[in-house]
């Protein structure tokens, strides 16, 4: 578990860095062009958590899934992965149809355009071209970092309650007090 855990911070902290790079005008694409392995990493991360999410529902429920598969994380982690959900929303559809104008770029016969469902959009310069292939880097590494702190912090809060975990069974809770474990 706890190298799933390095592997979603690493991941984090990567897709923090390419998704900063791109306000600074640089396309992680040509920059570093394996960036696109950090979404083949997050399967990585993710198949560990979703288990362990699965367990956690199946004795919770919905209603409080998301207070107990963190409890066990600094508030400082939470936080940051419920801010980290509201701006990769954001940053989606700002990203897709504010900069990114509704569509992709891509060379079409011989052209570089932005296109949707195969129909041309406009035509791009090579500048235009090169800024659209940094906002397709931003529109993902948006929800990478999403996904990479929600591994981190349900990742942190499972191994706290592994770490916590007495070896007749039972949790202590700060204050000392046994508590069960769930």
């Amino acid at each position: 578990m706890k190298t799933i855990f390095c592997l979603a911070v690493f991941g984090l902290v990567a897709s923090a860095v390419a998704h900063a790079s791109t306000f600074l005008g640089v396309n992680p694409q040509r920059a570093f062009p394996p960036v696109w392995m950090l979404h083949v990493l997050v399967f990585v991360v993710w198949f560990p958590v979703v288990i362990s999410c699965r367990k956690i529902r199946a004795k919770c429920g919905r209603k409080d899934f998301w207070k107990v598969a963190t409890r066990g994380a600094p508030a400082w982690m939470k936080a940051l992965t419920v801010g980290l959900i509201a701006y990769a929303f954001f940053n989606f559809f700002f990203v897709t149809f504010v900069l990114g104008e509704g569509g992709v770029p891509a060379e079409l016969d011989g052209k570089k355009v932005i296109h949707s469902h195969g129909k041309v959009i406009r035509e791009l310069t090579d500048a235009e071209y090169e800024r659209q292939q940094t906002y397709v880097v931003r529109a993902f590494s948006g929800h990478w970092m999403l996904f990479y702190a929600v591994g981190m912090t349900v990742l942190c809060s499972r191994m706290k309650e592994v770490s916590d975990l007495k070896p007749d069974g039972i949790q202590s809770s700060a204050d000392g007090a046994p508590q069960s474990s769930v």
